[in-house]
């Protein structure tokens, strides 16, 4: 009679390899859950910032007053690229941009009535606007500022928007958008 030796894993072997990847993934789960809401920070950011430079050089472009307008009732809808004489997005905008996130919360400040952002024909802004973006992950909220300086610079702040319009910024930044 001949005894073969069957390899393999025992219950208890599985089972304790099981409990130690289960415990690896939940430390895990955190940070990359962090590392996916700056991501989509970054995403809509990037977006936004090349939908503002469109804006501003179009206006500069056509010697005439351009418009940054939101989509339906909230701007996390998107938004689209009008000349200054359109209040609302219409059919056939100058560019129209959707963000396919909807974890990301878009707000405007510092116009009135917050639907719409216009350059003049020199690619000036009025006020000092800013855009902020949130999202939450693991429990802690994400926050990225997009500040327009009256000269049509876009400028970018982790965490709170700056009161002062002309404070510095940075290019793009987005790490440390989380708290």
């Amino acid at each position: 009679m001949v005894i073969q030796r069957v390899r393999g894993l025992s219950l208890f072997e599985l089972l304790a390899t099981l409990v130690i990847l289960s415990i690896l993934v939940s430390l895990a789960a955190p940070s990359f859950s962090r590392m996916l809401a700056e991501q989509r920070l970054r995403q809509v950011g990037t977006e936004l910032r090349v939908s503002l430079s469109s804006a501003r050089s179009e206006a500069v472009k056509r010697n005439e007053g351009v418009s940054l307008i939101q989509q339906g009732s909230d701007w996390s809808n998107g938004w689209c690229i009008e000349p200054s004489t359109e209040t609302s997005c219409s059919s056939q905008p100058i560019q129209q941009f959707n963000i396919p996130v909807e974890q990301v919360k878009l707000t405007l400040a510092g116009v009135s009535g917050g639907t719409a952002l216009q350059f003049n024909a020199w690619g000036r802004v009025a006020s000092c606007p800013t855009f902020t973006l949130t999202t939450s992950a693991a429990g802690s909220a994400c926050t990225l500022c997009l500040t327009v300086s009256m000269d049509g610079r876009v400028q970018s702040h982790t965490g709170d928007c700056p009161s002062d319009c002309d404070q510095g910024g940075e290019e793009m930044s987005w790490a440390g958008a989380c708290s």
